[in-house]
């Protein structure tokens, strides 16, 4: 915007001086020309009177030096008969232009410029006859000097014009632009999730000011209706949790007591299938609450050690992934990579797509993790060789609730995953072919450790993922 607002602006002013300075120099010139070419008329026709005593009466000639100081120390000047011949002479001979004294014999004063000089010529008129002819040579130095002299002046007030108006433009796009530019950045860090930030309504023009004023009223009611939201889900997950663990422990005394009554087969089964039911429904609940805490959880990215987290998980899940007979492995570079990120994030990443992972692989199958880093970003590849994904579940993976699991699974995990990452500035994405098995990538913006670096404190496992 500052860079169209200034050359608008100077166009605009480019165009008021061309019309206005170009003319009034034009004009300024040709009359100080022309008052020159008169004054040297002038003289010409001064001298033209001072002559006529000399050719009224031969006798008495015109003196040289009477000439010379009548005309004026600059001034070159030169008496001629009808005839051509010169009656006197004020300095060595100059050319003449023979249209000139040709049109003083003819009773017409005139000038005309020669090389540096303006010369005029007057005729010499005794008793109503033109007894010859008066010729002036003089420097015009002096009136091109006041010429450039002007020229440069105006020129000086048009630059000076130019550059007043680039700095006005430059003030005025800077004062525009400055609270847009930090409305920008406010409605970046709304899309990040800082919903309690607010614009200054109080800098820029009325405009900007009044959709400053909007902006906040409308980031004001988002951030209540989110909070609201979040709260809600938060709230009924944690009140759940209670009377579904009460259901589990009477169910599971209900199941105990009917394993002493042989005949209550068909009983027991109902209630082991009750059971399963009330731990997907607890499963679901978890998630939920999983999914409130990520998304109103308070940023503050650090340095994370991603090779120590992942070892970390690796081991975690060993013995998870020894019960069901699946292998998990875990390539990892021989430098340390550090990632930027909110501590316990990526061990709740990792917990969640190893968690998808044991569900998708069956007996016998192989989990391998792959840590990564260009020049900006880390990246975690987690490959199972499980079912894979058909294109409608590959699409909405990452969305609440779309399980690709019958029967089991909330389909809450990735959809915690992606807010997670997201939330750390970083990107998801999901590869997956029915029999060809599910590569999710995780990328998070690297880091770079310095002698502060200090790995954070172990993170909680309770509450990590949403099974």
């Amino acid at each position: 915007m500052t860079r169209r607002l200034v050359i608008a602006l100077l166009v605009f002013t480019t165009l008021v001086l061309l019309i206005t300075v170009v003319p009034l120099g034009l004009s300024v010139s040709s009359r100080d020309r022309t008052d020159f070419a008169t004054a040297t008329r002038g003289i010409a026709q001064s001298l033209a009177t001072l002559a006529e005593d000399s050719f009224d009466d031969p006798r008495r000639p015109l003196p040289p030096g009477r000439l010379t100081a009548a005309a004026g120390r600059d001034v070159w000047a030169e008496v001629q008969t009808l005839s051509g011949d010169v009656a006197v002479r004020t300095g060595p001979e100059q050319p003449v232009p023979a249209t000139l004294v040709a049109a003083a014999r003819d009773g017409k004063p005139t000038s005309t410029n020669a090389h540096d000089d303006v010369l005029a010529a007057a005729p010499v008129i005794a008793d109503g006859t033109t007894r010859g002819v008066v010729v002036v040579s003089r420097p015009d130095e002096s009136v091109e000097a006041r010429v450039a002299r002007l020229w440069t002046v105006l020129g000086a007030v048009a630059l000076a014009a130019l550059v007043l108006s680039a700095g006005l433009a430059i003030g005025a796009a800077r004062w525009v632009g400055r609270p847009l530019r930090r409305l920008d950045a406010i409605a970046q860090r709304w899309s990040e999730g800082s919903l309690h930030e607010r614009a200054d309504p109080t800098i820029g023009p009325p405009e900007v000011r009044e959709v400053a004023a909007a902006l906040n009223v409308m980031a004001g009611r988002l951030d209540t209706l989110v909070h609201a939201s979040r709260a809600v889900v938060a709230d009924v997950s944690h009140q759940l949790r209670t009377p579904l663990a009460a259901m589990r422990l009477r169910l599971e005394l209900v199941r105990d007591e009917i394993a002493r009554t042989p005949a209550a087969a068909q009983t027991e089964d109902d209630v082991v299938v009750s059971l399963a039911e009330i731990d997907r429904l607890s499963r679901l609940v978890d998630g939920l609450l999983a999914v409130a805490r990520a998304e109103g959880a308070d940023l503050q990215s650090q340095p994370v050690d991603v090779t120590a987290v992942v070892r970390d998980r690796l081991q975690a899940w060993q013995p998870v992934a020894s019960e069901r007979h699946v292998t998990v492995t875990a390539d990892l570079p021989s430098t340390t990579v550090v990632a930027s990120a909110t501590p316990g994030h990526l061990e709740q990443i990792l917990d969640n797509l190893l968690d998808n992972a044991l569900e998708a692989v069956a007996d016998g199958g192989r989990i391998d993790m792959v840590v990564r880093r260009d020049d900006e970003r880390v990246g975690i590849d987690v490959h199972d060789d499980g079912a894979g994904m058909t294109d409608q579940l590959r699409q909405n993976a990452f969305r609440r609730f779309a399980s690709g699991r019958e029967g089991s699974g909330t389909g809450l995990g990735l959809a915690v995953v992606h807010r997670l990452v997201t939330a750390d500035g970083g990107d998801v994405s999901l590869d997956s072919r029915p029999g060809d098995g599910t590569v999710v990538t995780v990328w998070l913006p690297a880091a770079r450790r310095d002698a502060s670096y200090q790995p954070h404190a172990a993170v909680d496992d309770r509450d990590r993922h949403g099974r």
